[in-house]
Parts: C-alpha cells; structure tokens; sequence
C-alpha cells in the first residue's frame, strides 16, 4: 500500500528543494575533482643535504627516502665530475649504469625550457643524475611541430602549427581540433605519452595545476609501461614559460627532478635517462607584430585562399616569433623585399621553387645573402650580396684561409655547426635549408624570423594572456634548449640527433604491426649515438 505521501507526489516546493540540493551536490562533486586533479607530487626521495661546492672534486648528497625512519641514502661524485656515479643504501650499493647497462631507457622532451634555465639548476645541485646540461638547437621555426617532427625522425606534420595552410587545397585547415585530437600529427604516434589534448590549452587558465597534472600521469604511464624504451612528451612547461618568467619556473622543474630521481633510483642503475627539451625562450616581454596591417598598408590582401598575385595566406594559432606566409610564385620575392619594413621583424627568408637555395634579407636595412646547399645537405655557400644579414662572411673568410672551403666556396655541415652552434643563429644554415628542404608537408614561400618582444599570432588569443616571452624565430634565445643524460653529450647538438638512432629504431620496431608481444633488449649505446 501506498504512503500519503506517495500517493500525493512531490509537491511543486519539494521539486524545486531537490533540485537544487542535486545542484549544489553536482557542483561539491566537480569543486572536489577539480581540487584533488593535479595535486603536486610529494618526492620520494629528498635530498636532505647539497653539497656547496660541487664539479671538479668528488662530493656526497644525503638523500632520505620518503616514510624511512631516518634511514639515509648517500650518492657520491667520486671522480668529480658532477654527477652522481655511485650510491650506498641500507638495502645494498649500485652504480650509475653505464651506456651498456641499462635494461630501460626513458626519453622525456621537457617543452620549451630554455638552456640557461635548467644549467642554473644543475649549477645549484639538482639534476645530479644528469651530466651538465647542453646546448639542444632547435629547427627553423624553433616550434615543437618541426622539432619533435625532427628529434623523433617522424612523417611530416601538415604545417608549422596545429592550423595550417593546405596548398592543395588552396585553403586553411586545422586549429583546435588538431590540437585537441592529435588527428595527422604523425610524432604523436611515436610517444608512449602525450598529454591529453584538452589539457594543452588548460596551462593558459590553471597553470601550476595542469603542469602537475601532467607531470603524475607521465609518471603513472611509464610506471604501468613495460616498454625497453619510452617516450615521452610534458608539454605544460612550454605554456608556463610563455607566460611566467624562468625563475618563476623553478619549482616546477625541481618538481620534475623528483619525479626522474624516484623513477632513476628506483631502477637502482638499470635506467638509462635522457631529457631535452624542443626550443628555447625569448623571456622577454612580448607585444604584437602588426603584420596583416602592414600588409594591408602595402596593397596585400591577406585572405584564406590564393587566388590573385595580390593575396597572402598567414595561418595564425599560437603566439609565437615567426611567421609563415604563402603567396603565388610570381610574388615571394616582391613580398619578401616589401617585408624587411614591419616593425619588429628580423630576418626575412625566402625559398627558391628548386630547394637548393634560399634568400636571406635582413629587416630594416638591405643586407641580402643567398644561401645555396648540396643536394646531400652536407655543404654550404653563403654569397652576401650586400651586407650580412647572417653574420656568416667573416667565418666564410676564415674556413678559406685555413683551407677548408671546396674550390666551389662551399663549407662542410660539420664545420658550420661546429662554429654557428652558439652563434646570434645559431646553425644558421642547416636550419634553413631543412626549412626550406622538408619538415612540414605544406612549406611555406617565405618565413619571417621576428626579434624577441614581437609575436605573430591568433589575434583573440593574444588578449587573454600577457606573454613573458616566446619562441619560434632564428635567433638564439628562441633556438637553444637543453639536454642532459645519464651519460655525456656533446657541448651542442641539433634536436634531430638527441634520441639515439637505436632507441628510435627499438621504438619503431615495437610499434610495427606484427611485433613481438615481449619487449626486446635496446642494443647497447655509446655516448656518441
């Protein structure tokens, strides 16, 4: 039998109480999720006391572990060279593993950290499973489209963003549902983890909180991962750094430290680490370029699609110090002489329709050079034909004096990385022929490299954040980022040579179709792999 009140029903008072009671618990029950989700990792492994004076004498870390009683680890430098080499624990000693020892490598490109940041870190005492870190020089544009396309040895993405402009289809395509479902970006298909696409544009609104976030679940994913070699992309840094300086990123990069010494001592000397990150930062104050005004202002359109010698397509996304520009052939290199006057800009490059040769002018004057490769991109000539917008002819002058210049003029890769590697651009020339050679599938005819302070960009977006600074131009505070390992690199190195060629083919053969169900053994590396 039915009680009164259920043979009356609610009354229309009750509904509404309900209601809002349902109301008030939905809202509890996201406040809650939203409080616990990206919680900071508390260290397993604390470094209780560091050393004062480390690097070139030998040195003692004492490190308590998490819920040890006061049990005490000591990790020792015993040749002085900085990183730790040996360890002494309760439970036995181990060593640094050897570049032959390993069982399981770890790969983790740290998004857009700059080399002098994470260098002051290693100076203080942290990072000390690392050797000192070393210069990473990024491609041209110095974005993570063509870097990670690069470190990764991965298929073309479409464009040097997520929107790009589609040639074939003389129309711009992409934007954020690239962004948010990885959808033709073929480098994400090599990691074993990238951060869910939602949460990259979540740093801009929650910053600290989606950085830990995505620091616990690299965590949980190589933790619950068997994999011999696994890759890993945290790409939350890269957003903090567009917006906070580099000293307000310090505890999010000790942060990281806790995470790769858990991870690194508890493999007790079976885990072989390597970190980099894609592209550096300008970490200065950034105003717009008013690029589509100039345009405007000189008789362009800038339009979607290219239908008349007059139109310029610029895909606009991030905030970032390039620009990429398509015109018909007839126009680049009116368009690009024209640019040289917008405020801002630095360097202007333009590709020739062949691929074997770019023109190089400098903004705001008319220095111009043309930069010409072999087809094996292994040499180089650099033929101002006034000024020098790259700053290359006294060292061209140089190599032929001593000798090292073809009967041609041309100059070796090796030589020209080795002395343009910390230069104002750095590998100038190797980067711009990989512009102008390949990296994306949809090469743009002219680039604009833009000084540090000026962005190009989606122009909506640049109201909701206030830039500390950015990247993507030729220059160097764009261009070097950092890499460390658990055994030596060298002073510098381009981005596509950090990975070692086995780890990647270890990776690629993995992910083949019919592999084997068992990882497999990673051949032993050398240093210089």
């Amino acid at each position: 039998m039915e009680s009164p009140t259920q043979a009356r029903g609610l009354t229309p008072v009750e509904r509404r109480v309900l209601l809002r009671l349902a109301v008030v618990a939905a809202f509890a029950f996201l406040a809650l999720r939203l409080y616990l989700w990206g919680a900071a990792i508390h260290p397993r492994y604390r470094i209780d006391e560091i050393p004062t004076k480390t690097g070139g004498a030998a040195a003692e870390w004492l490190i308590a572990p998490e819920g040890s009683h006061g049990e005490q680890w000591i990790a020792r430098d015993t040749d002085g060279d900085g990183t730790w080499n040996a360890f002494d624990t309760p439970q036995g000693a181990f060593a640094r593993p050897t570049s032959s020892s390993p069982r399981r490598w770890l790969v983790v490109c740290l998004d857009g950290v700059p080399l002098s940041a994470m260098q002051s870190l290693w100076d203080a005492g942290q990072f000390r499973e690392f050797f000192r870190p070393t210069a990473t020089v990024s491609t041209f544009p110095s974005d993570s489209e063509t870097a990670l396309t690069a470190a990764l040895h991965a298929a073309p993405v479409p464009g040097y963003e997520h929107r790009y402009f589609d040639r074939g289809r003389n129309a711009m395509r992409g934007g954020a549902w690239v962004t948010l479902s990885g959808y033709g970006i073929p480098y994400i298909q090599k990691l074993d983890y990238d951060p869910p696409g939602w949460s990259k544009a979540a740093p801009y609104v929650m910053l600290r909180k989606t950085y830990d976030a995505d620091l616990g679940r690299f965590r949980e994913a190589f933790l619950r991962s068997h994999e011999p070699v696994f890759l890993a992309h945290i790409t939350a840094s890269d957003a903090f750094l567009h917006v906070r300086t580099a000293q307000q990123a310090r505890p999010l990069l000790l942060e990281f430290d806790d995470v790769l010494r858990e991870l690194y001592l508890d493999a007790r000397g079976s885990l072989g680490i390597i970190v980099f990150s894609d592209h550096g930062n300008t970490q200065v104050p950034n105003r717009a370029a008013p690029l589509e005004t100039f345009l405007a202002g000189h008789g362009w359109r800038v339009s979607d699609s290219l239908r008349t010698p007059r139109d310029v397509a610029i895909p606009p996304y991030g905030l970032v110090g390039f620009a990429a520009l398509y015109c018909q052939p007839e126009s680049v290199e009116q368009l690009a002489e024209e640019l040289r006057g917008i405020e801002g800009a630095d360097v202007i490059v333009s590709r020739s329709p062949g691929g074997k040769m770019a023109t190089i002018r400098a903004a705001g004057s008319n220095a111009t050079a043309e930069l010409e490769w072999s087809a094996d991109g292994r040499r180089y000539r650099y033929s101002p034909r006034e000024g020098d917008p790259l700053d290359l002819a006294d060292l061209f002058g140089r190599l032929r004096a001593s000798g090292k210049l073809d009967g041609e003029g041309f100059a070796s890769d090796a030589d020209l990385f080795a002395a343009t590697s910390s230069a104002l651009y750095p590998d100038a020339a190797g980067r711009i022929r990989a512009w102008a050679t390949g990296g994306v599938r949809n090469l743009s005819d002219i680039m604009v490299s833009f000084r540090p302070g000026y962005f190009y960009g989606n122009g909506s977006f640049q109201y909701m954040v206030t830039l500390a600074g950015t990247h993507g131009g030729l220059e160097r505070s764009s261009t070097l980022g950092f890499a460390m390992a658990t055994f030596p690199l060298p002073g510098a190195i381009r981005v596509a040579d950090v990975i070692p060629a086995r780890l990647l083919d270890s990776v690629s053969a993995r992910k083949m179709p019919n592999r084997s169900a068992s990882p497999q053994p990673v051949a032993a590396l050398s240093p210089n792999q």
